[in-house]
């Protein structure tokens, strides 16, 4: 019983060690480690995107991203928000909201 209680703490230990010290190793460490093409594709397909100008603002915002002028977690919150409408609005309400957000921060879209 006690040999029992001492290896599920040691191994409890080791697991939990190691599980915080690879932590830093393996979470990128900047929005530049975000698979833009990834994202690219969730905005695309998410939101409906169907004319050219509506792929240019999905660009520029993508390519603020990568330049860390815009954060991502601003990106996927507006996504996300903008979910809750219809499939032909989708677009629109997330056009407005990341321009109105971007603008909080100083950043023209």
């Amino acid at each position: 019983m006690r040999r029992r209680i001492l290896k599920w703490i040691a191994g409890s230990l080791a697991v939990g060690s190691l599980s915080a010290f690879g932590h830093g190793w393996l979470s990128p460490r900047s929005s530049m480690a975000v698979d833009t093409a990834n994202l690219q594709q969730t905005l695309e397909k998410g939101l409906y995107v169907r004319l050219p100008a509506q792929y240019e603002f999905i660009a520029a915002v993508i390519y603020l991203v990568e330049q860390d002028k815009l954060p991502l977690k601003l990106v996927y919150s507006t996504f996300k928000w903008s979910q809750q409408y219809s499939k032909g609005r989708r677009y629109y309400y997330f056009e407005l909201g990341m321009r109105k957000r971007a603008e909080q921060i100083g950043v023209t879209i």
